[in-house]
């Protein structure tokens, strides 16, 4: 019974990581989204949260389960908004 108990905490364990990772990739989607659109209008945008998101997200990929994302930078964003909208 105490390896039942183990293998169900282990897996619980597991579950709220990955809905945690689910719910800052979101967060982090919505973020760099948000950059994107700031860029797109030539308005100031900043990448701290997005930033901050992956880092937590990165944090959380030590435990195993979870892959890791990478930092974003104005450069990424600025090029992503070049071929997305301005080489049509």
């Amino acid at each position: 019974m105490s390896v039942h108990k183990d293998i169900s905490s282990q897996l619980g364990r597991k579950n709220r990581e990955i809905n945690l990772f689910i719910q800052l990739d979101k967060e982090r989607e919505a973020a760099i989204a948000k950059a994107v659109e700031h860029s797109h209008a030539d308005e100031t945008y900043s990448l701290d949260r997005v930033n901050e998101l992956t880092s937590q997200i990165n944090e959380l990929a030590k435990q195993g389960s979870i892959p890791t994302r990478s930092y974003v930078t104005n450069a990424m964003i600025e090029e992503y908004v070049q071929k997305k909208y301005r080489n049509k």
